[in-house]
């Protein structure tokens, strides 16, 4: 067993930073002497702060659980147990950043014309590299300023996409526009396979206010309408609009997740 070391991440405060790759550990005494190894090497290599767990990048697998109601996961969620956090503290790693996700009742709360002169609509399920594309000019330019944020070329965010489309439920992928024909935002959501029940709004964004919201709401309308028991709000950095928007929505927080980071 041993560490998987990204020498390319996403800097952290502006210094040469290199990434732990995602794994999780037996136990805490094996984490710590792992991690603490990994940073000598790195430290004599020249990189001046490590982060993780990360897989590269925050387009792959980062992040691990540092809090839970005990609930059941969903699909994608960043797995891990007490002793990796417990690893990751005994050598010397704090907390960079924090996330969380949320689950709210379904339904619509009203908000469907949040933002008006926009017209939201569910994807045809056709042309998907054409959405695609568009979503990621939207996901580009809503991300842009995210700490650890990097930008993934379009023929790698549709070939990361694709698959997910190819099983997704069309009513859940919104597409909202404006008067003129302009996308002005994008949300991906899908039926969860673990969390039965569930919806997960994975991804929404918006360049205009209030587009977000209603995207949100239509989702939490078809939710209900097509039978499903609740929606989960994933994966959110805290300090951000989504989770704003998710305690209006009355989400309620049952699992946060962590970054963590040490310098060299």
């Amino acid at each position: 067993m041993s560490l998987v070391i990204h020498r390319n991440p996403p800097n952290w405060n502006g210094v040469k930073t290199a990434a732990i790759g995602f794994m999780s550990f037996p136990d805490s005494k094996t984490g710590k002497a792992m991690l603490e190894e990994a940073c000598r090497a790195l430290k004599s290599e020249g990189f001046q702060s490590v982060i993780g767990p990360m897989d590269g990048n925050t387009w792959g697998k980062y992040r691990l659980p540092i809090w839970s109601d005990g609930s059941a996961p969903f699909a994608m969620e960043p797995q891990g147990t007490e002793t990796d956090l417990a690893s990751y503290r005994a050598a010397g790693f704090d907390i960079v950043e924090t996330h969380t996700s949320a689950t709210a009742a379904t339904g619509s709360r009203g908000w469907s014309k949040a933002a008006p002169g926009v017209t939201t609509a569910s994807w045809n399920g056709k042309d998907a590299e054409q959405l695609l594309a568009r979503a990621h000019a939207i996901v580009s330019s809503g991300f842009a300023e995210t700490p650890f944020y990097t930008p993934l070329p379009r023929n790698r965010f549709i070939g990361a996409y694709l698959p997910l489309l190819a099983r997704a439920d069309p009513r859940f992928i919104l597409e909202a526009t404006s008067d003129s024909g302009a996308t002005v935002g994008l949300t991906l959501a899908f039926p969860d396979p673990l969390r039965k029940g569930a919806i997960i709004l994975k991804t929404y964004v918006g360049t205009v206010p209030g587009a977000g919201r209603a995207m949100a709401d239509v989702i939490h309308a078809a939710a209900g309408e097509l039978g499903f028991t609740e929606v989960v709000h994933a994966l959110m950095r805290d300090g951000i609009i989504s989770q704003n928007q998710s305690r209006k929505f009355g989400g309620v927080v049952f699992r946060r997740y962590a970054l963590m980071g040490r310098l060299l």
